[in-house]
């Protein structure tokens, strides 16, 4: 099949294609499939969660709501090689949608005027109320390790140490988050 001259990806649809690309690398057992299974499948959930929060990004501290905006689809080599936007990373979405009693996990999230906490708490409620999702402690504990390990082997040099067992035991909670915001 030849590639069209331009494709545009559009949110729910990129999503769909990243879950499924994660969920058939995880079927697979091999340490590269594991990875290419952990990055895909954080992927989805963050383009997913920036879907369904982008249509109440007014309602965000400036510092969450420029994090929702979306550039002009077009590649810009000059602009998205080197200054690509403030885009919400998985751990800011983890952040806005942990339960309330959940300390902050992404404290320069929080930043502006406000009090941390209260800012915090009050983004919190946005987000649930805009993708109905509260994440408990066993959730966003599992998530957060998820993070850290695609944070570790994708963006800093190795070395670094895994523990496969412990990320495939933590998939579970990203399957329950990914289904929750799709729903």
């Amino acid at each position: 099949m030849a590639l069209p001259a331009s494709v545009t990806l559009e949110p729910l649809e990129e999503a769909r294609r990243l879950w499924e690309e994660a969920l058939a690398a995880r079927k697979r057992e091999d340490l590269g499939s594991l990875l290419s299974a952990l990055d895909l499948g954080l992927r989805a959930v963050e383009v997913l969660a920036t879907h369904r929060l982008r249509p109440v990004a007014a309602k965000f501290p400036a510092t969450i709501g420029m994090r929702l905006e979306s550039p002009d689809p077009a590649v810009l080599p000059d602009r998205d090689a080197c200054h690509a936007p403030p885009v919400l990373t998985f751990a800011e979405v983890v952040d806005l949608l942990s339960a309330d009693d959940l300390p902050c996990a992404s404290p320069a999230l929080h930043s502006g005027w406000e009090d941390r906490r209260f800012s915090c708490a009050r983004s919190r409620a946005t987000a649930r109320a805009a993708a109905g999702v509260s994440l408990d402690a066993a959730d966003r504990g599992a998530l957060v390790l998820l993070a850290a390990c695609r944070n570790r082997v994708f963006r800093l040099p190795p070395p670094v140490r895994l523990e496969p067992p412990a990320l495939l035991a933590a998939f579970p909670a990203l399957e329950r988050l990914r289904d929750r915001l799709a729903g």
